[in-house]
């Protein structure tokens, strides 16, 4: 190799390193074709050899130029690595159920759960799903409201008086087990003595989720989380035509509200994995339970991980279910607060 492609390759190569152009930056196509373009301007080597008394000399150059490549990829190896370890997974929260929080006056939940139904099918976990959440809420600073098995009139009685009890600037949580169905669009949550004989009956005895939300939102809750596990089977037998559809339907959370179904539009929630699952829990609300006790995580990150390990157990038994969120959620709220 000549020593004059040397001094051209070497030449080229610190002017891109130094980005020496008296106009404008020279990118390394334009420095290979016009090498004059990369050499540094006249003043550096005229001013070196006004003070030395000599031109600056290719070996010279050539150290230089390897002086500059070095620190250039020292830079780029330490932003590399800077940059791996911004990106690298966080290690995964240490979950302790032992953890107990004093009770705060401003986040307050109302947990519902009906399994015992007069004239649809029962129910298996609804009312345990309920009693697991509420325990755990209660450990985690919640004010709680249990209530089982209601009947239409005791269930819009309890939500009436949750209502009451709620202020401006409240974080709110509603947890519903149970059946659930959507008519037209529109989902409703069902209390144990509904009779389901026509649609217009349904509509009627059946609980709107939507309007409660909308309860909630005219109290000016600061944060609302609604934790729905009704995507069961539709529990009206089949009379001609089938009154509503299988799960919720897709829905939109106002500022403020963050809205979780158990399963998407048309699929079912799971009560058990498999003929030898012995959980009291259904599959959703088992794995929120545990998830909840994640300290210092976000409650829109919580909620995150327990849809993908829902979809990850549903689909071991070949079972899609794909838990639906829907967050409008400004701010960060937490069911373990960071330390």
């Amino acid at each position: 190799m000549s020593s004059s492609f040397v001094n051209r390759v070497g030449t080229c190569m610190l002017g891109l390193f130094l980005c020496v152009n008296v106009s404008a930056q020279v990118n390394f196509f334009e420095c290979a074709k016009n090498p004059d373009k990369c050499r540094p301007p006249p003043s550096s080597s005229t001013s070196e050899s006004r003070f030395t008394g000599r031109e600056s000399d290719p070996a010279r150059l050539e150290e230089e130029l390897q002086k500059k490549i070095t620190a250039e990829l020292e830079r780029r190896e330490k932003e590399r690595m800077q940059t791996k370890v911004e990106n690298a997974e966080p290690a995964k929260p240490t979950i302790d159920k032992s953890i107990r929080i004093a009770a705060l006056p401003y986040k307050k939940a109302l947990v519902i759960g009906n399994d015992t139904y007069e004239s649809v099918a029962k129910l298996q976990n609804a009312r345990a799903d309920a009693q697991a959440m509420a325990k755990s809420l209660s450990n985690l600073g919640y004010h709680v409201t249990l209530k089982t098995d209601l009947s239409e009139k005791s269930m819009r009685a309890v939500i009436r008086q949750f209502k009451e009890s709620v202020n401006s600037g409240d974080e709110v949580l509603f947890f519903y087990a149970g059946h659930g169905l959507q008519l037209s669009g529109t989902n409703y949550l069902l209390p144990t003595d509904i009779k389901g004989e026509s649609e217009d009956q349904v509509k009627d005895e059946a609980v709107q989720l939507q309007r409660l939300l909308d309860d909630m939102s005219e109290k000016n809750a600061k944060f609302t989380l609604a934790l729905i596990d009704a995507c069961r089977d539709n529990p009206f037998p089949r009379r001609g035509r089938a009154i509503g559809g299988r799960g919720l339907a897709p829905t939109m959370a106002a500022s403020g509200q963050m809205i979780i179904f158990s399963a998407g539009s048309g699929q079912q929630a799971l009560d058990k994995v498999g003929s030898g699952d012995t959980s009291p829990n259904g599959l959703f609300t088992r794995i929120l339970l545990e998830e909840m006790y994640a300290p210092g995580i976000r409650v829109d990150n919580v909620v995150r991980e327990v849809r993908k390990k829902v979809v990850e157990k549903a689909r071991s038994i070949g079972h899609e279910q794909v838990p639906a969120i829907y967050d409008q959620v400004v701010g960060d709220f937490y069911f373990i607060p960071p330390r």
